[in-house]
């Protein structure tokens, strides 16, 4: 059996995971009258510099650099956890810039910067966490009403998955929801940083956004192996994501709007 802590724990990150962003975006969108195409973009740049590219080109390059066992060996650790950081932000960095330079030029302003990050976070989101707790409740509705019989009879990957959401403690079902929403706010963040560097011609900020990035993923690799690493690196990504939220609402719509009133005085109005 699933205990009820564990499935309170899934529903609330259903929630937070696919829920909560579509309803973020809707809000965000009908408060700042901002395009929902916005939106999709962040999305879609999530979509193809992530799972179309990335993602496949690792796959493929793992083994060859890394071997079947990178973490093997402190050195290789370090080494594999360079390339994770350094890929990451290198393509979604790369393609949010690309975006942008694509089709958002005339729409660099503080609100669709918002609005790309939260169609890139919260598709994220969706596709990494929210689609997987669907499958996971039902699953586990299989289990408590003895649809998959536990007592023996299963095959590898069945028993494997018993295993998983009967034995984790109830509380990192939780932490895979707080995870995303924490994830949101940086994928925000990220998002200004891309637009003002290219809104203002400030490429400095372009690199900021990388190595921002590139911060966030990189301890990361090290702490996903420890013991008691998940709430470690629960708290490294909530410092990283109230930095994020702190830039996101306190210093960047004053820098936005400086870019707008030189654009008025440059324009005479």
């Amino acid at each position: 059996m699933v205990s009820t802590p564990a499935i309170i724990f899934s529903v609330i990150t259903l929630m937070l995971s696919l829920i909560l962003p579509i309803v973020l975006a809707v809000w965000f969108c009908r408060k700042y009258q901002v395009s929902a195409v916005t939106v999709l973009l962040g999305a879609a740049t999530f979509l193809i510099f992530q799972l179309i590219l990335r993602i496949p080109l690792m796959q493929i390059f793992n083994p060859i650099l890394f071997g079947r066992d990178p973490i093997n060996g402190s050195i290789r650790l370090v080494l594999y956890g360079l390339y994770l950081a350094f890929t990451a932000a290198l393509f979604e960095e790369g393609g949010r810039a690309l975006a942008y330079k694509l089709f958002l030029k005339k729409k660099g302003d503080w609100k669709n910067a918002v609005a790309f990050g939260i169609g890139h976070g919260g598709f994220e989101a969706v596709i990494l966490v929210g689609v997987t707790y669907i499958g996971n409740l039902i699953f586990i509705a299989m289990i408590n009403f003895g649809i998959i019989n536990t007592s023996g009879g299963m095959d590898d990957a069945v028993s494997q998955a018993v295993k998983v959401l009967t034995e984790t403690q109830p509380v990192l079902f939780l932490l895979a929801g707080i995870e995303r929403v924490f994830a949101m706010a940086l994928h925000i963040g990220f998002s200004l940083l891309v637009f003002y560097g290219l809104s203002k011609r400030k490429y400095q900020f372009l690199f900021y956004a990388f190595l921002a990035h590139f911060v966030l993923n990189f301890p990361l690799t090290f702490l996903s192996g420890l013991q008691g690493g998940a709430y470690a690196a629960i708290v490294y990504i909530g410092v990283m994501a109230a930095l994020a939220l702190y830039w996101t609402i306190k210093i960047s719509p004053k820098m936005f709007l400086g870019i707008q009133e030189a654009e008025l005085k440059e324009s005479g109005g």
